[in-house]
């Protein structure tokens, strides 16, 4: 609803700075209501906040600075615009007469400190206009701001005389300004990726918030002489259609805005995750069957921001036509029948072009790829494909044509990357494949999941293509070299989009999106063949990361099993690729040197077992005796006498060289050679790259150590990624830990550790002050599962669980509390989500039996949930 303009003075009257902090703070309450109670308008209300600090900046300027009729009080910025959030900036210029430019008046200092005393967040600035000419000649951002310069209150022809200086005589030339602020939108959609669906967007600076308005309405005022996006429509530069989409996605990102400010209690421009949820609610958002109220919002949100980058770069394109390429000539290459290259871009030769020919909506994209020295589409020619977007329907998809061309797309060797993301923001992807429609701007409300679906699926995209690409190859070394295996590299491409394709239906998305991609495949003429492996890569795209990360990738039973799923080397190589180009798409911070290396060893050691090129490698006891051979060989070769290698030895069992590796085996052992008398023996060294440590640990075994060794490195904040622990005949123990986490001296790590077990019944697991703000919010009941290995007579207990400070070590103390021996353990996080597989015995090296499964399972969840 629309409101009458209010006074503030209608919530009291003030003459002292504490006056009107109150009357402020009143006022805001009282917009706040208008916005959750009334549902006043938006717009209203951003402006209605900027009327209010105006009538105060008012009052304080007349009661202190009203005689002075040499300065005058200007907004700029925000501010300037009339436009003020709960907790915005209030930027201020103070704008001095030449005459007072070294003296300006004291009372200015009260004013300006009173404006602290109230509570109000402002910027200021103190300067002549001649002063403000030359500022805003040097730096473009103040230049900026000059042009939403409003005038507030003191002598207002100074205001004028500013105005006539930075404003009608430019302070900038028009394309130099033009180019400026695209070159500062492009590094600062660089800061986020250049994807605006991030986890935790900014509704400010991410792509397609409101920085990318305020762009577009910056260049149009330099240039075409209007202020808001009115009159770029009055101009003829935005069609009703287009500007009902920018100011409805402005309201929305003016209204998501407006609750997050309250909801934090400051400025506030990051969506956190933790405000998420709340954001939802109070914006009206409700839950249902398939979806979390968040996700709902959310998803506007995506689709609001792509709608804006949409627009954003429609626009700039305009301008650039009409400020950069205005007074060039004409520069026209045909194309073909249907398209030309209009000064770099390609356009259509006649607007009826996509209704006499629908086929080029995607033929458009094709030429793109073939023709890569073509800079872009023209913007009048997105405007014609926004407008028969309708003619992609079932008998657009049914036509043969159109499903050759886009299988041509497919098997391009360039441009796969720019065209896909380049047709997921024009619309075409999702109305082509209406599957992937659905996933457009959906995010999984979790910690793991960095970027929505659709975002997802296309980085994932770039990342096969890069493996293809020459000036990559030492990105991913092995990755390069096994692509250029692939005899069909489109089948990778199509697995890639089909992976995530039913993520949000419920149920298994790896079952669920096989059927999506069979109909895809059948609609496009795929062989059976080539259906099976995009079909297999669907529903297995997960096994792999799965089997490297949880299972000991040195027991031949894993990789037989493991083996016999993929089936052939062909299989393995397009499994291999789309795992890792997954991982490294789905979050930031979760592809290390530790999963590579555990995805290779799983690789190289399926392909030898398909392969048969090692098959003494197959039996347990071959294997673990081929790999003592060869250490004892290096070790004997670094000047160890043999017969003191074999001694050492004399108390391992073969497990112990079948689970580490020839290169673990002689760093151990000459450590140990190197220092016979000492117990515990601790070393350190990196692992496979710069921020992941391996760990041994020898010491003598009893019931503490496991807990005393995981506690005393949680104390350090180092989390450990793998475990693996041998028990010799002497009743020593072999332990192997790789760990990560915050950065620490090798001496210290071994002081703490050395510490912690001469103090075991010291042992307290790691309690930090400070709880992690999502720790709460994510938190979910364990669950915890149980499986016997008979062959190896041990227990496999798997959980799942929310991540925390201490965790480990709190599993460790119910361990020893029940007398668990662990003998390997894997630690994977993701996200805010553990997924840690323990392999343990009882006391008496035997496997855990129904009763004692059973009590471990309520202890250990009663100490979980805590």
């Amino acid at each position: 609803m629309v409101i009458a303009a209010q006074s503030v003075w209608e919530f009291g009257q003030a003459d002292n700075a504490t006056g009107c902090r109150d009357i402020l703070a009143k006022a805001s309450q009282h917009l706040k209501k208008c916005f959750f109670e009334d549902q006043a308008d938006i717009d209203w209300l951003v402006h209605q906040q900027a009327h209010f600090v105006d009538e105060v900046l008012q009052l304080l300027w007349q009661k202190h600075l009203a005689t002075e009729a040499t300065l005058s009080l200007i907004a700029v910025g925000g501010y300037g615009r009339g436009e003020l959030h709960p907790h915005s900036d209030i930027d201020l210029l103070v704008l001095l007469n030449d005459s007072i430019a070294e003296t300006p008046p004291p009372a200015l200092s009260t004013f300006l400190t009173q404006l602290w005393d109230i509570g109000l967040e402002i910027g200021h600035s103190v300067r002549t206009i001649s002063e403000c000419r030359q500022l805003a000649e040097d730096d473009i951002t103040i230049a900026t701001n000059l042009l939403e310069a409003r005038f507030l209150f003191g002598n207002q022809a100074l205001f004028e005389q500013l105005q006539q200086l930075t404003v009608s005589t430019k302070t900038w030339d028009n394309q130099l300004f033009y180019e400026r602020k695209k070159q500062e939108q492009i590094q600062r959609h660089h800061k986020y990726n250049d994807t605006g669906n991030n986890l935790e967007p900014n509704l400010k600076e991410s792509p397609g918030g409101l920085r990318d308005i305020h762009v577009i309405t910056w260049v149009a005022q330099q240039h075409f002489d209007v202020r808001n996006l009115q009159g770029l429509k009055s101009k003829g530069f935005l069609a009703e259609s287009e500007f009902e989409i920018l100011q409805q996605s402005r309201r929305f990102l003016w209204r998501v805005r407006f609750v997050l400010h309250h909801l934090a209690g400051r400025k506030q421009e990051k969506m956190m995750i933790d405000h998420q949820r709340e954001l939802a609610k109070q914006l009206g958002y409700v839950e249902t069957d398939s979806r979390m109220a968040v996700e709902h919002f959310m998803k506007d949100y995506y689709r609001t921001v792509r709608a804006v980058s949409q627009m954003n770069a429609l626009l700039l394109q305009l301008f650039e036509e009409n400020i950069i390429l205005a007074d060039e000539p004409r520069d026209i290459e045909p194309i073909n029948r249907r398209f030309q290259s209009h000064n770099g871009y390609l356009e259509t030769i006649n607007s009826g072009i996509f209704a006499y020919y629908p086929y080029a909506l995607l033929e458009v994209f094709l030429i793109l790829q073939q023709h890569p020295h073509i800079k872009g589409i023209r913007a009048s020619t997105i405007r014609q494909i926004h407008a028969h977007l309708h003619l992609i329907d079932s008998r657009f998809r049914a036509d043969i044509k159109n499903r050759s061309l886009f299988m041509e797309i497919i098997r391009q060797q360039k441009g796969i990357t720019h065209e896909f993301r380049r047709m997921n923001q024009l619309g075409v992807l999702g109305a082509y494949l209406p599957e992937f429609g659905r996933i457009v701007g959906q995010m999984q409300h979790d910690l793991f999941h960095a970027y929505t679906v659709d975002e997802h699926t296309l980085f994932l995209l770039r990342n096969l293509r890069r493996f293809s690409c020459p000036e990559f190859n030492d990105e991913f070394p092995l990755c390069s070299e096994v692509f250029y295996q692939l005899p069909k590299p489109e089948l990778l491409y199509i697995a890639g989009i089909y992976h995530d394709i039913a993520k949000g239906r419920g149920g298994d998305h790896s079952v669920l999106g096989v059927l999506d991609a069979e109909q895809f495949c059948t609609r496009h003429n795929l062989s059976d063949y080539d259906t099976s492996m995009v079909t297999f890569l669907v529903r297995h795209h997960l096994a792999m990361s799965s089997t490297a990360q949880k299972k000991d990738l040195e027991d031949p039973e894993v990789i037989q099993d493991f083996a016999a799923l993929v089936g052939s080397v062909n299989r393995l190589n397009y499994l291999y690729l789309l795992t890792v180009a997954d991982i490294r798409a789905t979050n930031n911070n979760l592809w290390n040197g530790w999963r590579d290396s555990l995805l290779k060893q799983l690789y190289h050691n399926t392909h030898q077992w398909l392969e048969h090129t090692e098959a003494q490698a197959k039996s347990t006891q071959e294997k673990s005796h081929k790999k003592y051979q060869l250490a004892l060989e290096k070790l004997t070769k670094m000047g160890w006498p043999p017969q003191d290698i074999t001694t050492l030895w004399h108390t391992y069992d073969l497990d112990y060289f079948l689970r580490h590796s020839v290169e673990e085996i002689v760093w151990q052992t000459n450590g140990r050679l190197e220092n016979p008398e000492q117990e515990p023996l601790i070393l350190v060294r990196p692992h496979s790259d710069r921020h992941t440590l391996e760990l041994f640990i020898y010491a003598q075994n009893r019931q503490a150590l496991f807990a005393a060794m995981t506690a005393s490195l949680e104390q350090l904040q180092l989390n450990i990624l793998d475990a693996k622990i041998n028990i010799n005949g002497d009743d020593s123990a072999l332990n192997t830990f790789i760990i990560n986490g915050a950065q620490q001296r090798y001496e210290d790590i071994i002081n703490a550790v050395s510490k912690q077990l001469a103090n075991e019944e010291l042992i307290s697991g790691y309690k930090p002050q400070l709880i992690p703000r999502t720790t709460k919010l994510f938190k979910t009941e364990p669950v915890i599962k149980f499986t016997t290995n008979i062959q190896q007579n041990h227990t496999v207990m798997e959980l799942y669980t929310h991540d925390r400070p201490g965790l480990l070590s709190a599993v460790a103390q119910v361990f020893l509390s029940h007398q668990i021996q662990v003998i390997n353990a894997k630690m994977v996080t993701l996200g805010d989500q553990v997924e840690d597989v323990f392999f343990i015995t009882n006391l008496h090296d035997q496997s855990l039996n129904d009763s004692e499964q059973s009590n471990l399972l309520t202890d250990l969840k009663e100490q979980l949930l805590l």
